[in-house]
C-alpha cells in the first residue's frame, strides 16, 4: 500500500471521531530527522497534524478565467 492511501484512511479515520487533519510538505527532514532522534535507517516521508479545528479555513482564491490560463496556437 502506498503512503497516499495510508494517509488517506488515516485522515479519513480522524475526521470519523471529530478531528481535523492536513497533511504537510515542504519541510527540512533533515531537521525533524535530528528533533525526534529518528534512527538513520528510517526516512521520514511526510507530516501531518490532527487536531480540533479553532477557526474556519480561510478563503481559497478565486479561479482564474480560462482565457488567462489557456492559450491556443500562440505564445503570449
Amino acid at each position: 500500500m502506498k503512503i497516499i492511501h495510508q494517509i488517506n484512511l488515516i485522515m479519513l479515520a480522524a475526521k470519523s471521531i471529530g478531528y481535523d487533519s492536513n497533511p504537510m510538505i515542504g519541510f527540512d527532514t533533515q531537521k525533524v530527522s535530528k528533533i525526534i532522534n529518528l534512527p538513520e535507517d528510517h526516512v521520514i516521508s511526510m507530516l501531518m497534524e490532527i487536531g480540533k479545528q479553532t477557526k474556519p479555513a480561510m478563503q481559497r482564491g478565486g479561479q482564474l478565467s480560462l482565457d488567462k490560463v489557456v492559450f491556443t496556437d500562440k505564445f503570449t
